[in-house]
């Protein structure tokens, strides 16, 4: 069936698809608000070394004449302190023990270091409410301030060389995120109008077939009966019979005058065989008197 084919179909079984395509809408909408809206924020804040570097004097003893921060020993010393601080806030214990997040919490965050791009770290959380969302980033980049200066304390990195954060961006305005259940919605509206044009097809070719049956059926009641052959008149009791008629049961004759073969199954006769078809001729025989005219063999007295 081609494309105009089945537009002539939906049009036709519009009663079939009107209702399945209003169906479908209603399912895809009642998908749509029944998943709960999330809300988005994001924050970012930056690393930053003290500026009298990372390395302390003091003048106590050899062993002790330049004490250094560990965590500034190292080219690109900052932007790995970052990606340390993103792997501290991405295990599940922090985010359980320190954040008060487990599987069931109805807020998430998502914390990533600069990389190349420099010692910045990137925090971005959703909720259920623009107000959750926006207070997960403060207490996220809040706790990572304070684990950064945890971590420096253990190491016993000299106070004067303590890395420091900085908030460069606060907390965005959260805003809704509508991808996900667009995307559910849209599946639905797509797999329901599916099943419309498979349900309009199908009822169509139902209805089709009882059509064709009821109108066989309906045509075969209509045929008339053969009518009934009209008996045969009987002459009066005594009557003569007409000249020329034939006596009563006799079989009629036929149109030559001669008698009428018995119904009955026609009679095959057998093909003829080669033999009957061959036209037979006489031998020829001696000339004789009285036979002038009878053929005979040519002899030697027939020569000039």
């Amino acid at each position: 069936m081609d494309f105009w084919g089945a537009v002539r179909t939906l049009r036709r079984r519009w009663y079939i698809a009107l209702p399945a395509a209003i169906t479908a809408v209603a399912v895809a909408a009642g998908v749509f608000l029944s998943i709960p809206t999330r809300y988005q924020s994001s924050g970012v804040m930056v690393l930053t070394s003290p500026s009298a570097g990372g390395t302390f004097s003091e003048k106590l003893s050899p062993e002790d004449a330049v004490r250094v921060n560990p965590l500034l020993a190292f080219d690109g010393s900052l932007t790995t302190t970052a990606q340390i601080l993103a792997q501290i806030l991405a295990d599940p214990k922090t985010r359980k023990e320190s954040l008060g997040l487990d599987k069931d919490s109805k807020e998430n965050f998502t914390a990533a270091g600069g990389g190349m791009s420099g010692p910045f770290l990137f925090v971005t959380a959703d909720g259920s409410t623009p107000e959750s969302a926006e207070r997960l980033v403060t207490t996220v980049m809040e706790f990572a301030a304070k684990e950064l200066d945890k971590q420096q304390t253990a190491l016993k990195a000299p106070e004067s060389t303590f890395i420091t954060s900085q908030v460069i961006v606060n907390p965005t305005a959260a805003e809704a995120q509508i991808g996900g259940k667009v995307r559910y919605a849209g599946a639905a509206f797509v797999l329901l109008m599916l099943l419309t044009t498979a349900a309009t097809f199908g009822g169509d070719s139902v209805l089709n077939h009882l059509r064709r049956r009821r109108e066989a059926r309906e045509g075969k009641d209509d045929e008339p009966e053969p009518a009934a052959a009209a008996p045969a008149a009987t002459p009066p009791v005594g009557a003569a019979p007409a000249v020329g008629a034939a006596p009563v049961g006799a079989p009629p004759p036929s149109h030559n005058g001669g008698p009428r073969r018995p119904p009955g199954p026609p009679v095959r006769r057998p093909q003829p065989t080669a033999s009957e078809q061959t036209v037979k001729i006489a031998a020829p025989g001696p000339r004789a008197a009285g036979r002038p005219g009878a053929p005979a063999w040519p002899t030697n007295d027939d020569q000039p």
